[in-house]
């Protein structure tokens, strides 16, 4: 554990509490991408306006909806709930479960390793957890399919660094401290995760491969949703080769998120309807379930182009999926 308090975070300039809906939270009043759209958020809710839908709105409904079963299962046993939020980012996302699990479970039945290696995300997820008392806990670092460090490719924007690079990481580089799953519950002693999180910008392939056998030796429950990036995979990196080996041994995909629209043309093609349907300012998305793992494995992995009515094309058709331990 010394070695993560080892690692410093990064402290901003123009630092702002700021008061959502369930929580208070500490923003970077000039800072870009996450940081903007709370500040735009919780300055409408001062005003008595209506603030929208909230950010990623099918991304929260499934964590939701799951995180409650969850609790209520573990309501009745005798151990806890362990939950990983690999790219835990400012804090946003762990203060949500948070809230929900505290209303359903003992402070003592429930822990959230809030995962984040970038340290200007760190400090901020850092004093969000002390301000609203989340039994949870900040780790200053990455996971990957090997133990030791890498480069981490940071961004302007909070929520698009990434140990993969893309056009979006524009902020130079950081060494940190990589770990793969076993390793890192290992070391913190936190015995087999039951929810995961991994929001990590490309990183999942290597998240998935560092813990091909862990994960297949996973008792249910275990479930993980993750948003995917079918334009960073390639033949050696690989989501596709990763998730069918997860098939093979008890896991299956229970709900996939649409992107670009919420039904593209390949689902209409397949008879694939929503049984959910989300629409924001900027993203239109449906929720899926009944579908083939093959359709999951192509729809997900892949990139396909996708028109988009008043917008240029996109190169996915998925945004998330959720998989689970089921034997």
């Amino acid at each position: 554990m010394s070695f993560f308090k080892s690692r410093k975070s990064e402290k901003a300039s123009g630092e702002k509490l700021i008061k959502l809906e369930k929580f208070e939270m500490w923003v970077d009043a000039g800072g870009k991408g996450l940081h903007e759209g709370l500040l735009k958020r919780a300055e409408k809710l001062a005003a008595g306006t209506d603030p929208g839908p909230e950010r990623e709105p099918e991304f929260h409904w499934i964590i939701r909806e799951q995180l409650t079963e969850l609790c209520r299962l573990f309501a009745d046993r005798d151990d806890r709930l362990v939950i990983f939020n690999l790219g835990a980012n400012l804090g946003l996302s762990t203060l949500k479960m948070n809230a929900l699990a505290k209303k359903l479970l003992p402070r003592g039945n429930y822990f959230i390793c809030a995962i984040e290696p970038d340290p200007a995300n760190l400090h901020f997820l850092e004093k969000n957890i002390a301000q609203n008392s989340a039994h949870a806990q900040a780790f200053a670092c990455a996971i990957a399919d090997h133990d030791g460090e890498a480069m981490f490719h940071r961004s302007t924007h909070s929520n698009l660094g990434a140990l993969v690079a893309s056009p979006h990481t524009d902020a130079g580089t950081r060494r940190v401290p990589i770990f793969t799953l076993p390793s890192f519950a290992k070391i913190n002693n936190t015995g087999q995760p039951h929810f995961l999180k991994v929001d990590v910008e490309g990183g999942e392939v290597e998240v998935l491969k560092g813990a091909r056998e862990f994960l297949a030796g996973c008792k249910p429950p275990c479930r993980m949703i993750m948003e995917v990036h079918p334009g960073s995979y390639s033949e050696e990196r690989s989501l596709e080769k990763e998730l069918h080996f997860l098939f093979e041994r008890g896991w299956v995909c229970k709900y996939m998120v649409s992107a670009a629209v919420i039904r593209p043309d390949k689902f209409k093609q397949a008879g694939l309807r929503p049984f959910k349907e989300f629409t924001t300012k900027h993203h239109s998305r449906g929720i899926y379930r009944d579908f083939l793992k093959e359709q999951l494995l192509e729809f997900a992995c892949r990139e396909h182009i996708q028109e988009v009515p008043g917008k240029k094309s996109s190169r996915k058709i998925v945004r998330s999926i959720l998989i689970e331990k089921e034997n």
